[in-house]
């Protein structure tokens, strides 16, 4: 389903996954939240800022952005990866994997900014649901390593 999807990781923090049509996931919530509520309005302003906001290449993440921005880096693997910051720049979400190279990230960046106009135009959540925890928590390539 597309959209955004709600869940409790391992340590029982509420989280979120963006999903496209194919159902991939395609960005994920930069941090666990303890409140579904705060996770939801974690969504929902990275479905308002992210459509519009500029794109920056760093060497490595830090948190002395201009959010909201989207930045995109090569990780010490040599995967590319992108993460967007809002305005106080907090993470709100990041790259589900890593790319192969910078090409690749920015096109993702500019399909995940399309994804979140059109659920922004059809309305806050898009139909995401609750999926409940799994035992190990919630892992992948889209975390900082």
């Amino acid at each position: 389903m597309k959209g955004f999807n709600f869940y409790q990781d391992g340590k029982q923090q509420w989280r979120w996954h963006l999903k496209d049509s194919n159902g991939e996931i395609v960005a994920d919530s930069g941090e666990g939240y303890e409140d579904r509520k705060d996770c939801e309005k974690g969504a929902a302003l990275f479905t308002t800022l992210g459509p519009n906001a500029p794109e920056r290449k760093i060497k490595e993440p830090d948190t002395s952005g201009n959010g909201p921005e989207w930045e995109y880096y090569e990780d010490q693997r040599g995967d590319w990866r992108w993460r967007f910051q809002a305005k106080n720049n907090k993470i709100l979400a990041d790259s589900a994997e890593g790319y192969a190279n910078e090409a690749n990230v920015r096109r993702a960046i500019q399909n995940v900014k399309n994804l979140l106009q059109e659920i922004g135009k059809q309305g806050a959540n898009n139909g995401g649901g609750y999926i409940p925890p799994v035992a190990g928590g919630s892992t992948g390539g889209g975390r900082f390593a």
